[in-house]
């Protein structure tokens, strides 16, 4: 039996995302299991998830996914590569994972894994710091390095997706993983692009929708099951919005002092310095960061540092090893997959919230899932205590909702 694990945000679950799940079941069978590991309550671009993680995950249920798993914050908030180290080891702790399936543009598994080994190679390393001095960024740099080995194919490594499926194949091959890649070609609206193609949106243009109070249209482009959730979780106030929360972000930054600056993710070659200094001169985070942003240090980069500050993120968290798997969504076919990781998970497997208990990381998330509720307009209605309270949404859940 062929098990597919997927890495998503579902940030929200779209017409793209279907199509990706589809596609995955046409490639390797219709019996396939898909486990979808899914970033919790903050994104990778640095923002809170827009919903929280057990509504995404009952969205992902009711598209064909069997089994939903947590990506906690220290990796949700990481760079790509933090991002699928922590992604792929939780995938592949459950130890019946078979394959990896993710979204790339026009590059095939083969190559991808070829890209993947070059970038681990300690000549590209060395060639990609050479390029560092120059000034440029550190994605320019390795681009630089690789041209000097397969010329004009380096360009690949400035699609947003081939970067994403490299970094899944660095950390296959980092663990001496047996799970096969599997790439889907993309189809529709590229990476934060801001007008659908082919009826297929980004993820971006339906945030900008929804922030923009255009809700309704963005909603069309959600299968019907997931406007359902979406409408429950937004008449519930469990909708969280970047600008809302921006104030507690500030407040939090200001407090800290230069040492705790430079602990935080992300800082770098006094790049602390730069931002203790923007940070003293604004009154709001978005121009602090704006004046901190260089070539070398992108907005994105700087998002993801300013909030492992608000959430008391280190860099060791970020850096360290998953250490349990929590279950978010589970469909019938999606018990063998449980049943099996009883016997054969490398990390404890959490299905009951009590089972978490003892596992510091655990309660951690469940901090970063209380300050996630400073995003909402009203935070009373979100309960802080959900990560530890809840159990995994389930099929007969899913379908009484």
């Amino acid at each position: 039996m062929n098990i597919c694990g997927i890495v998503a945000e579902y940030n929200p679950f779209h017409r793209g995302h279907r199509y990706h799940l589809m596609r995955t079941r046409e490639k390797l069978g219709e019996d396939t299991l898909l486990v979808v590991c899914l970033s919790s309550y903050f994104v990778q671009r640095g923002e809170p998830a827009l919903l929280p993680p057990h509504a995404r995950a009952e969205m992902a249920l009711s598209q064909g996914a069997d089994l939903v798993l947590s990506l906690p914050a220290p990796y949700a908030l990481s760079s790509a590569e933090g991002f699928a180290r922590g992604a792929v080891g939780i995938l592949a702790a459950l130890g019946c994972v078979t394959h990896l399936s993710f979204g790339t543009e026009g590059a095939g598994e083969e190559k991808i894994m070829e890209l993947s080994r070059l970038l681990l190679d300690h000549e590209t390393a060395a060639n990609t710091l050479l390029h560092l001095k120059s000034g440029i960024s550190y994605a320019a740099a390795r681009e630089r390095a690789l041209y000097e080995k397969i010329k004009e194919e380096a360009a690949l490594l400035r699609l947003p997706n081939v970067i994403l499926g490299t970094e899944y194949g660095k950390a296959l091959l980092q663990l001496s993983s047996p799970i096969q890649p599997v790439a889907i070609p993309r189809k529709g609206a590229g990476h934060d692009a801001m007008q659908p193609e082919d009826g297929f949106p980004s993820a971006s243009f339906l945030r900008q929708k929804i922030a923009a109070d255009e809700t309704q249209e963005a909603l069309s482009y959600l299968p019907p099951e997931c406007q359902e959730i979406f409408r429950r979780e937004q008449k519930a106030g469990r909708l969280a919005l970047p600008a809302l929360g921006e104030k507690a972000i500030l407040g939090r930054l200001w407090s800290l002092s230069l040492p705790e600056l430079s602990a935080l993710p992300g800082a770098a070659e006094g790049l602390e310095h730069r931002f203790a200094r923007a940070l003293q001169k604004n009154q709001d985070l978005t121009g602090a960061l704006e004046e901190t942003k260089t070539r070398r240090y992108p907005l994105s980069r700087l998002r993801r540092m300013a909030l492992c500050g608000f959430l008391g993120l280190t860099k060791q968290e970020c850096q360290s090893s998953p250490s349990y798997i929590k279950v978010l969504a589970v469909g019938e076919k999606g018990r063998q997959a449980l049943a099996l990781s009883r016997k054969q998970a490398a990390l404890p497997v959490i299905t009951k919230p009590a089972q978490g208990k003892s596992i510091p990381a655990f309660q951690k998330e469940g901090d970063c899932a209380r300050l996630w509720s400073l995003f909402l307009k009203d935070p009373a209605a979100f309960s802080p205590g959900e990560y530890y309270e809840k159990g995994p949404v389930t099929e007969k859940e899913r379908k009484m909702s």
